[in-house]
């Protein structure tokens, strides 16, 4: 998801800052768009740590002049059968990569914003599971709650200074994480997780979730403030 937002955000005109973990793979992002005719750096970014995050964010003030949209996208997912069979180190790393990257960033991003006086956009990359649990994610779910309440949150705090912040919630994209996560369950085949996740007969694209976040980080959505857009083929209407 996180590589198909850079890729549209490049081909709508912006310059993108890509941070990652994965260097390789960040690298093949920015590789990507500028094979494509657009602007991209990448920085190695553990988005746990406040010290790269704030380096991240600074470096695309001091390279491209200044922030003005900002997507928060990663997250990772493996859990036991159940709460009980959970591991402290797990539990935590999730909460680290999932929610506690999302506080970090948003605030390295607000006082960029602020310092600036420029106003800006941020998105959050949420979940259905902000909303509705499922059985073996007791920690991803936890963390997914809080993306939704850290977005709606913030974006009280900041509307009267010209930050919109927003959040996307993914339903059953397309991705290795779902297909993973599918695998290690072993929940039956793909159409029965189909039938169960989807309205539509589909797994969604990482395309679409691409789609909405533009919109939310663009002129057509200046009314739009702490709202968690779900874009899940109707998982969530049932």
């Amino acid at each position: 998801m996180g590589r198909q937002i850079a890729l549209s955000f490049a081909a709508e005109g912006a310059k993108v800052v890509v941070g990652d973990i994965q260097e390789e793979l960040g690298t093949e992002t920015v590789a990507l768009i500028t094979a494509a005719g657009g602007q991209a750096i990448f920085h190695k970014t553990d988005v746990s740590q406040s010290a790269d995050v704030d380096a991240l964010v600074a470096i695309a003030v001091s390279h491209f002049g200044g922030l003005n949209h900002a997507v928060n996208a990663a997250a990772i997912e493996g859990e036991a059968p159940e709460l009980a069979l959970l591991e402290e180190e797990v539990f935590d790393r999730i909460i680290a990569v999932n929610l506690r990257s999302v506080f970090l960033s948003m605030r390295a991003e607000v006082r960029a914003f602020l310092a600036a006086n420029t106003g800006g956009t941020i998105v959050n990359i949420a979940s259905t599971n902000s909303y509705r649990p499922q059985p073996g994610q007791s920690a991803y779910t936890s963390s997914k709650f809080a993306v939704a309440g850290i977005t709606k949150a913030a974006a009280i705090e900041y509307a009267g200074r010209g930050i919109r912040i927003n959040a996307v919630a993914p339903g059953s994209i397309d991705t290795p994480m779902l297909r993973n996560a599918m695998a290690r369950r072993k929940r039956g085949n793909e159409a029965d997780t189909i039938a169960r996740l989807s309205l539509i007969g589909r797994f969604g694209t990482v395309a679409e979730i691409a789609h909405a976040t533009l919109w939310l980080s663009s002129d057509e959505a200046t009314y739009t403030m702490g709202h968690v857009m779900a874009v899940d083929g109707g998982y969530l209407s049932r």
